[in-house]
């Protein structure tokens, strides 16, 4: 089960970080989650970091056993946590979208990110680091394009509720993951999916285009219709121009 033991902790350094050093000494279950109140050195996606006033946001991290899925099926992780986020959101009656390849959105604004640390062993995963920050009573981001569950309801949120209600998602949607159910969950990624089927404006190494992002492939990579082609991308290789 996720979620059966839940570490609190204060103040760390980032609770992926405390999660890895778990591993290396052997002392971690399955679907173990630790939750912070503050992490000062807190990581994002390309590098970047994840920022959080103490104890107004959900900062978690879970462990899973995650040797049933192939190198080539890692993406299904993406799915899974993404799907949980999104649906967690929507019991709190938060509309949320998908941004590819794992943030979260709402209205143009990211509530959450997702950061998925894989351990590969031959041809299998030997285990996974999932991630989430999620924008809880947080109001105020100084120039970051970012909004809450507060912001968006008005109210304030129980952060211990919402991880709650997010273990649930995540109990149910992992289920497709054990069944090998791949198919379901690309369908719900993919119906969730900011942008998609519809024009947009994306950079890559040759700088700007106008595409149409009209799906991704089976490993994860997104891809985009263009006028002289069809294009797949990985997660360094294009960015969106948010408008």
């Amino acid at each position: 089960m996720l979620g059966k033991k839940i570490i609190q902790i204060e103040s760390v350094d980032s609770t992926n970080n405390y999660i890895a050093n778990l591993i290396n000494v052997g002392k971690i279950e399955h679907g173990t989650v630790i939750l912070a109140d503050e992490q000062i050195n807190g990581k994002g996606q390309r590098g970047s970091k994840w920022l959080s006033n103490p104890g107004e946001n959900l900062i978690f991290s879970m462990f899973l056993d995650s040797a049933i899925l192939s190198v080539n099926h890692q993406f299904v992780l993406t799915e899974f946590v993404s799907i949980s986020v999104y649906n967690a959101l929507k019991k709190v009656g938060v509309e949320s979208q998908i941004k590819w390849p794992n943030d979260i959105f709402v209205n143009k604004k990211k509530i959450a990110g997702i950061l998925i640390e894989n351990q590969i062993k031959g041809s299998n995963l030997n285990g996974t680091i999932v991630g989430i920050g999620l924008n809880v009573n947080q109001v105020h981001f100084g120039d970051i394009n970012a909004t809450s569950i507060k912001t968006e309801k008005g109210v304030f949120f129980s952060v211990q509720e919402f991880v709650f209600l997010l273990l649930s998602e995540m109990n149910v949607i992992w289920q497709f993951v054990q069944e090998n159910n791949f198919d379901f969950l690309k369908e719900e990624y993919l119906n969730n999916l900011w942008l998609l089927n519809k024009k947009s404006i994306y950079s890559d190494v040759n700088g700007e285009f106008e595409g149409i992002a009209i799906g991704i492939d089976e490993i994860g990579r997104l891809i985009i219709e263009r006028n002289h082609g069809i294009f797949k991308y990985d997660l360094k290789e294009i960015s969106f121009k948010i408008k």
